[in-house]
């Protein structure tokens, strides 16, 4: 009887330490690189033109857990004839511990547009910037995925026009639609 006992206590100890080994640890630090496209409506001279301009995003943080990750994000935006490099606060999460998972991101920052090209006669300004997102991500690997997202991106810039002794201010509220596919490492 006693080795029957040792037998059963053997058996689940082992099927405990295999069910244990399965479980993904949770990794510490969490990037992506994500590549989309901003999709709005540009008015110019009381004319709406549909405008899809290209956005690049990268996040760097750390992992306080799968539902919560916190980091600095950069990148690029492209706005008509503005270019906006955002830095910003970034906070992204995963739902569930499967292959598949739905995830989320906000980021909230300031947009600033000193790689913007400037004449002697325009000066361009970045202003604060929000963008919350939804998507998915598929696992590829231990430590690696593929995400999709989808969000509403606000940005705020201003542009001056000078001619001579008069100017021309304007400001603007970009707001899109983004679309993105990352790599989550």
């Amino acid at each position: 009887m006693r080795y029957l006992y040792l037998l059963t206590l053997l058996f689940f100890s082992s099927g405990l330490a295999q069910a244990q080994s399965d479980e993904q640890p949770v990794k510490r630090y969490m990037g992506t690189v994500e590549l989309g496209y901003l999709y709005g409506n540009n008015k110019q001279h009381d004319v709406d033109n549909f405008v899809a301009a290209p956005t690049v995003t990268l996040f760097n943080g750390i992992r306080l857990h799968r539902l919560l990750a916190i980091g600095a994000t950069t990148g690029f935006d492209f706005y008509n004839n503005l270019l906006i490099t955002p830095f910003a606060l970034g906070i992204r999460g995963e739902m569930l511990n499967t292959r598949i998972s739905p995830i989320y991101s906000i980021d909230a920052g300031y947009g600033s547009s000193f790689l913007s090209h400037e004449s002697d006669n325009e000066k361009k300004e970045g202003g604060w910037m929000f963008n919350p997102a939804l998507g998915f991500r598929v696992r590829s690997g231990n430590s690696t995925a593929y995400t999709f997202a989808a969000g509403y991106k606000t940005q705020k810039a201003e542009t001056v026009s000078s001619w001579g002794h008069s100017f021309t201010e304007q400001k603007i509220t970009f707001k899109r639609l983004s679309v993105q596919l990352g790599f989550m490492f």
